[in-house]
């Protein structure tokens, strides 16, 4: 399953204008955080709290540094004395909404958010902790319009910065994003994200990606069954044509996003690299991130469907024994995608309005489609509130790229019996999980669907949750998919699944 190289830059704001008292200190740790240097940050931002408890910035700035520094139990602590010592400040209600968010709580960080606005509508955390909550729901106009709303009070940010940049072009674009790099220090995980960045569009230069060369018109593509082992399916395939010269069995992955292959298919395919700088591929495993490089297919066909100018992810792991790569279902996104896996049938309805079908400019209705339900994106992350054991819903990512179902353990031990088994193996991006266990007897409630599980993997989802930027607490995988079909609204961001016999 390929997932998100770092955090989602929504769930991490900038910091409100900085008091008059401790300038150097605040100002240090400030310069720190923008840096990337988190661990060093959260300290600066520690002793300023400490000196001044009623201070809200020097909370903000903790709880964001900690969050940055996947030290999420440390910022949910360092969020709630934030709203003990300093309630009435805009800083500590954002810290405590981005808190609630990365816990999965999220009408409490909506409400906090909410509250740090009333306190300072010109405060870029509750700027952007309210454009967390629009591109939560799909309304990617307005997380678009406030962060760059948050730019205009916080213009030497650089999570800021590189939103501004994203709205320019050309060498314009380029030179802003350079900018950002300078802040960065260079050994940092945001630099080297940056710098990818800069490289990739750099070498695709004013060509314009993804572009339908074929009719915007409804179609159906043959799915291609894809077995570990002669009775257990382990999901479904498409194959793809690279370049009129190669063809691929691609996993069909609703967890993932764009396409990744193997460095050899890829050069086999004669696929362009786009620059040298490498990103980190992060997902389920217990070993080192992925090394990824983006190159660009000049051509894709996948049925009678046609790109030109498509952007690939290269990395070692993204081929198996049973498939050549993934390709994340947000590859038709300009349609409304339907997935048979009854039938193995993939079908693709255009909408009505098709002036920008491709476009992530629009913002989606306030409720879905009649038959649909409401499906929360974080990232590529699609995710859909799920009930465990009739307790309060949390979010669990569908994703056809699991070949079973999975609970984060310490959601799955408030709702069942849960016992180790060192016998079951979990393997993702990252290889091996290292520690698994058994939850007996899971009901899992979801759309308006219940799917029982006797028996369901349970495993520490820290590492996804930290990719997501949110709480993740399971995975909806093949076999609750293999009896439906699925339906995927992406400008909507709503998801219809219908039982099938």
């Amino acid at each position: 399953m390929r997932l998100l190289a770092c955090v989602i830059v929504l769930c991490a704001p900038s910091l409100p204008a900085f008091q008059a008292a401790s300038p150097d200190l605040a100002a240090q740790a400030r310069n720190e955080l923008y840096a990337g240097r988190n661990d060093y940050a959260a300290t600066l931002y520690q002793k300023l709290a400490d000196q001044e408890p009623a201070r809200g910035d020097a909370y903000y700035g903790l709880v964001r540094a900690l969050l940055k520094d996947h030290k999420f139990h440390d910022a949910y602590t360092a969020a709630a004395l934030g709203l003990e010592k300093a309630p009435q400040t805009s800083g500590a209600q954002a810290a405590a909404g981005m808190a609630a968010f990365r816990h999965g709580e999220l009408s409490k960080a909506e409400a906090y958010y909410r509250a740090a606005y009333k306190i300072d509508p010109k405060d870029p955390g509750a700027l952007v902790g309210m454009a967390s909550i629009c591109s939560m729901v799909s309304r990617f106009k307005c997380a678009r319009d406030l962060m760059l709303e948050a730019y205009r009070y916080a213009p030497d940010d650089p999570a800021l910065m590189v939103v501004k940049a994203n709205s320019l072009k050309g060498a314009e674009h380029i030179a802003a994003l350079e900018k950002v790099l300078a802040i960065y220090d260079p050994e940092s995980g945001e630099a080297r994200g940056l710098r990818a960045h800069i490289a990739t569009d750099r070498a695709i230069g004013d060509r314009k990606t993804r572009r339908l060369t074929s009719p915007y018109e409804r179609g159906s593509i043959r799915l291609l069954p894809l077995w570990n082992g002669p009775k257990q399916l382990r999901g479904v395939g498409l194959r793809v044509r690279f370049n009129e010269r190669e063809n691929a069995t691609l996993l069909l992955d609703t967890g993932a996003s764009g396409i990744s292959l193997s460095p050899k298919l890829a050069e086999k395919a004669g696929l362009e690299v786009l620059g040298h700088e490498s990103l980190e591929m992060k997902g389920i495993g217990d070993e080192r991130g992925q090394d990824t490089l983006e190159y660009l297919a000049s051509a894709i066909q996948i049925g009678d469907v046609t790109f030109d100018s498509y952007p690939v992810s290269v990395f070692r792991s993204a081929k198996t024994q049973d498939f050549d790569g993934l390709i994340g279902a947000d590859v038709f996104q300009r349609f409304l995608v339907g997935i048979d896996f009854v039938k193995m049938e993939l079908t693709l309805d255009p909408r009505a309005k098709t002036e920008s079908p491709g476009d992530q400019s629009e913002d989606a209705g306030n409720e879905p489609a009649p038959g649909f339900y409401r499906a929360l994106r974080f990232g590529n992350h699609l995710t859909i509130l799920t009930s465990v054991n009739e307790r309060p819903a949390k979010l669990f990512l569908i994703d056809s790229g699991a070949s079973t179902n999975l609970i984060d353990e310490d959601v799955a031990r408030e709702a069942a019996p849960v016992y180790a088994d060192d016998r079951i193996r979990v393997r993702g991006v990252q290889g091996n999980v290292d520690k698994t266990s058994l939850a007996q007897h899971v009901a899992l409630v979801f759309a308006g669907l219940r799917h029982n599980n006797p028996l369901l993997i349970a495993m520490n989802f820290d590492k996804l949750s930290d990719s997501a930027g949110v709480a993740v607490s399971g995975i909806l995988g093949m076999p609750v998919l293999i009896h439906l079909k699925l339906t995927i609204d992406y400008r909507d961001g709503s998801v219809r699944m219908e039982p099938k016999q």
